[in-house]
Formats: structure tokens, C-alpha cells, sequence
């Protein structure tokens, strides 16, 4: 048993590392080759970064490569290319939608729910137990892309709600769900110091669609406490994304009450509005606390309820 952990915290700590310096020295070596980069926000030229943190995370990755299902590795894959693609020629929204629902049902099929039990009440999905995972996951891809709309953001945000998925992940030896939280959190550390505000690097279609798409399968992965059903976890997963979550739900709610379609951009997303009053850096900082205060939340949700 001994043996067994000393094993698995090398792995982690392997993992950590490499996914931690791939993407700093990815970032920072795109950064100062950046006239040579292809990949530019249209908006005002800056270079897109998000292939760094796909760099970091398959390096990290590598150490845990055995306990994940192919269709998972290969959604995010997809949704990795329809964000590349997006960031060089501007796809529609019906076309990254469709790419995105592609990786929305490979995860499905990798992470199906057979059941759902809450409140007292247990309903047998049958035929439909890939539903749940697939609006769960396409519906988080998307939200996590357009709260990206501030330097530095989706990063910050992202950072609680991982390192509450390693904790959870760690306490129930769920080795997989360790290794993916970890991958990503340190990932994500490593692209910070580029991205912060003023930012260097943007994430992009890239990176942010990725990071979404992940959320949503590492989430899945470690808040079942079995393979068979979901239950009090839902209301756990929803307080950790709660910032991309609300963000979404306004921003559709917004566009259908003025007529609009829930596909046309704006600027009047959550995080635009603070910074119209309070500037970037102060308006990262207060989503990042609200992040930190619902992950909070989840996390010990989980243990009352869990």
C-alpha cells in the first residue's frame, strides 16, 4: 500500500512538473518568436497562445495516458481543431457548434450516465443516459469560450475549481481524476504569467473551447461517486462553474428578450459591464473571488451531502 502511493505521488508530481515548465517555456517561447505566429487575435494583433497549454497538458499527460478512455482523448482533439480553425478563418456559430457537439458526444460516449438521483428521486435514463454529458460538456465548451473576454480571466477562474476537483479527487484515490485536475491546474499556472493583465498572450478559440471542454469531462470524472448515476453532485458541479454558468444564462437570456439571436456577440457579458466600472484587473480579481467562494461552496456541499 505504501509502495502504491509512493508510486502514484512520483506520477503526480511528474505530471505537475512537466505540465507546469512544456507550457511556461511553450508560452514563452511562442512569445518572443511571436512574429512569426500565424495564430492573432483579430481584434487588436495580439498572439494567440492557447497551443502552449495543449502543449503542457499532453506533457503532463503522458503519465496518466493509460486510465483514459480514447473517445474522451479524442474529443478533445476535435474540439481543440474546431478552436485552431476558429482562430484562423472565423467560423460561423452553427459550424463551431457542430464541431463542438462532435466532442460533446465522443466525451458522452466515454462518460455516460445511466441514472439520475436527487432529492429522494431516481429516474432511470435508459436509452437517453448520454444526454446528460452532452449538454453538460457543450454547454460548459461554450462558456468557459465567452467569458474569455478579459485578460487573464478564464485562467484565474479556472484555478479554484481545479484545485477543489484534485482535492475531491485525492480524498475519493481517484487516480485518473487527480491526474487530469492536476494536468490542467498546473497548465494553467504556467500559461498565467502571459496572460495576465496587460496580457501578452490570449488563450483564444484555442485554448479557452479546450479548457472548457476539459472542466466539463474532469468534473464529470471526479463528482460521480459512481459510474452508474448523478445525484447531489449536480448542484457541487454547478457551484464550481457558477462564473461561466451565469455568464452564459445571462447572456442568452439578454439576447432572446431583445429579440436577438443567442449567437450574436456582444459586449455586455458580466465581466464587460464590471470592466466598463471597474477596470480589468479589478474586475478579474472579483470574479476570481466569486470563483473561489462557489468552489468553496462546492466543495464543502460535497462533503454534507456527498
Amino acid at each position: 500500500m505504501y509502495l502504491h502511493f509512493e508510486t502514484m505521488s512520483y506520477t503526480l508530481f511528474m505530471s505537475a512538473v512537466l505540465s507546469f515548465v512544456v507550457t511556461l517555456v511553450s508560452a514563452s517561447l511562442l512569445y518572443y518568436t511571436k512574429r512569426y505566429w500565424v495564430l492573432r487575435d483579430r481584434v487588436d494583433g495580439r498572439p494567440i497562445g492557447g497551443p502552449a497549454v495543449l502543449f503542457g497538458i499532453l506533457a503532463g499527460g503522458i503519465f496518466m495516458s493509460p486510465g483514459l478512455n480514447y473517445f474522451f482523448l479524442l474529443g478533445a482533439g476535435v474540439v481543440f481543431f474546431v478552436g485552431l480553425v476558429d482562430d484562423l478563418i472565423d467560423l460561423s456559430p452553427w459550424q463551431k457548434l457542430l464541431g463542438q457537439g462532435v466532442a460533446a458526444t465522443l466525451a458522452a460516449v466515454s462518460l455516460p450516465v445511466a441514472g439520475l438521483s436527487l432529492f429522494g428521486l431516481s429516474i432511470n435514463l435508459e436509452m437517453a443516459w448520454y444526454i446528460i454529458p452532452f449538454f453538460y460538456v457543450l454547454g460548459l465548451t461554450n462558456a468557459i469560450n465567452l467569458v474569455d473576454g478579459l485578460d487573464g480571466l478564464v485562467t484565474s477562474i479556472l484555478l479554484p475549481p481545479f484545485v477543489v476537483m484534485f482535492l475531491l479527487s485525492w480524498q475519493m484515490t481517484n487516480y485518473v481524476g487527480m491526474g487530469l485536475s492536476l494536468t490542467v491546474l498546473c497548465s494553467l499556472i504556467g500559461f498565467y504569467p502571459l496572460n495576465r493583465y496587460p496580457a501578452r498572450l490570449l488563450l483564444g478559440d484555442t485554448g479557452a473551447e479546450l479548457l472548457g471542454y476539459l472542466f466539463a469531462v474532469a468534473s464529470l470524472l471526479v463528482l460521480r461517486k459512481s459510474t452508474e448515476a448523478i445525484g447531489w453532485a449536480i448542484i457541487p458541479a454547478l457551484l464550481l462553474a457558477c462564473v461561466p454558468i451565469s455568464d452564459i444564462l445571462f447572456a442568452i437570456a439578454r439576447r432572446l428578450s431583445c429579440g436577438r439571436s443567442i449567437f450574436a456577440g456582444d459586449r455586455q457579458h458580466i465581466h464587460h459591464r464590471l470592466a466598463a466600472r471597474l477596470g480589468t484587473r479589478k474586475t478579474v480579481c472579483v470574479l476570481t473571488v466569486v470563483s473561489l467562494l462557489s468552489s468553496l461552496a462546492g466543495f464543502l456541499l460535497w462533503h454534507i451531502k456527498c
